[in-house]
């Protein structure tokens, strides 16, 4: 049996998406994609996995070698989710007992994730609050007032999560240099 659900976590958050799925396991779900929003399941008997969540933005020859080194370290990679110039890349390990699997045993290494993350988020927020005025200045002259409002609050929401992300990425990184 299959499942899909809808579940919206912020890049990040992405820690809570691992707990998610870890959770979801543990009921008998097993991850196996993300797509269009939607985290999808295969019915399976309950187990303790650990997820976690790279974000791969290298260049494509180099992709192997990428998996090749979670491999060494037994993850297994479950599913990729491409964004921007880069992928997602979810994986997956038998959880031991009390052991915490993890793929970042510095914190040089995870600070350098959320840097990239805030990086490359904050670009797509800047894209956004220019496409504010642009799509304003285009339709309001027209008289579609009905297409500028919800535009508007789309884009206001938008911007309003893209700040929210900036300042807990930065929070994070500022905790993490301590």
């Amino acid at each position: 049996m299959k499942k899909s659900v809808y579940k919206f976590i912020t890049v990040d958050n992405y820690e809570k998406e691992e707990v998610f799925l870890k959770e979801m396991a543990l009921k008998g779900w097993q991850f196996t994609e993300y797509k269009g929003l939607k985290y999808h399941f295969e019915q399976s008997e309950p187990a303790n996995i650990d997820y976690r969540i790279d974000y791969f933005d290298g260049k494509k020859d180099e992709k192997d070698d990428y998996i090749q080194l979670f491999e060494d370290s037994g993850w297994t990679l479950v599913s990729t989710y491409t964004i921007f110039d880069g992928e997602w890349c979810y994986f997956k390990k038998a959880a031991q007992d009390k052991e915490v699997n993890e793929i970042f045993t510095d914190n040089e290494s995870k600070i350098a994730l959320f840097e990239k993350i805030r990086y490359r988020w904050t670009l797509y927020g800047f894209m956004l609050m220019f496409l504010i005025p642009f799509s304003l200045s285009t339709t309001l002259p027209r008289g579609i007032l009905f297409i500028s409002i919800p535009m508007v609050i789309l884009f206001s929401v938008a911007i309003i999560l893209y700040v929210k992300l900036w300042l807990n990425l930065s929070m994070k990184i500022k905790r993490m240099k301590r």
